[in-house]
């Protein structure tokens, strides 16, 4: 029986923390992004409202950029953490990146936000962002495009960078208690950079870390967003089979199943946002890497 792949993205939609929500634990919004007992709170009552399985930390997609130096503005309201300019002028410049210290800033909190929802008996679902959208926050896209002929090297050493850090990161989440890698590299899809620049930067990323963290994955499910599995699966960094469920159940239901079962490592063409929705097509989508 044929299983049609129904995905469909809605967007990058910003996360949305209730005014309530902060106040409820005395703090404020900024707190909710910078302090791990906030936002170990905040991730337990959006569980609650949204009538989740899974606690989902954190709540932008700036955390890793800012690691590395992206400059980052978070003002006391309701917006969140806002996008404030590159790091970088020039490739040249990329040379200096570096390894992120996860003892400290917002990613130490982050990670300590993890353990923190571990330790209550809370599934902890890890956002993470790949290499190609971390180096967008840090230079200019359109400067990487113009510099591939004159500093393609440098710019496959640079992202080789981040992917080492990307893999630190997933381990040191791993670590701290996330039974769920959230995977997404939007701004590196095969729609966006083209078959080329796809096969050999950013796809050709994403897939090494996925190799990279696989050995690691005993009782931890990677889950890629659905634009990224689909262009690793067009452009044969992998394929993807359809694995009948049980009906009736939620979406992160499902994969709360799938972690006690522990024989599905990957799964991808469907987004995490949708994990308080029931399924209508019993049907989860396994990747295997080539």
């Amino acid at each position: 029986m044929d299983y049609p792949v129904d995905f469909i993205c809605k967007g990058e939609i910003p996360e949305e923390i209730p005014l309530s929500f902060v106040r409820s634990v005395g703090k404020n919004f900024y707190d909710a992004y910078t302090d791990r007992n906030t936002i170990a709170a905040v991730a337990k009552q959006k569980m609650a409202m949204h009538k989740d399985c899974m606690c989902k930390v954190p709540f932008c997609v700036t955390v890793e950029a800012e690691a590395l130096g992206a400059i980052v503005t978070i003002p006391d309201d309701k917006i969140g953490p806002r996008f404030g300019g590159y790091k970088f002028t020039s490739i040249e410049q990329l040379k200096q990146i570096g390894e992120i210290d996860f003892h400290r800033g917002r990613i130490s909190e982050v990670l300590h936000g993890v353990a923190l929802l571990k330790k209550s008996g809370n599934t902890v679902a890890l956002n993470v962002e790949g290499p190609f959208t971390i180096l967008g926050m840090l230079i200019d896209q359109m400067a990487i495009y113009k510099g591939l002929s004159k500093h393609g090297e440098l710019i496959e050493q640079t992202l080789q960078v981040i992917e080492d850090n990307v893999v630190n990161y997933i381990l040191a989440g791993i670590e701290k208690g996330a039974k769920i890698i959230s995977y997404a590299d939007p701004s590196g899809v095969l729609e966006i950079v083209g078959p080329r620049m796809y096969a050999q930067l950013s796809g050709n990323n994403s897939c090494s870390i996925l190799r990279r963290i696989e050995k690691h994955l005993n009782g931890v499910i990677i889950h890629l967003c659905g634009r990224t599995s689909s262009s690793l699966a067009k452009t044969g960094f992998c394929k993807v089979k359809p694995v009948v469920v049980e009906r009736g159940l939620t979406y992160g239901e499902m994969i709360c199943r799938l972690l006690t079962e522990n024989k599905i490592k990957m799964v991808g063409h469907n987004c995490l946002k949708s994990t308080p929705v029931y399924m209508q097509n019993p049907v989860v989508w396994q990747l295997e890497l080539i």
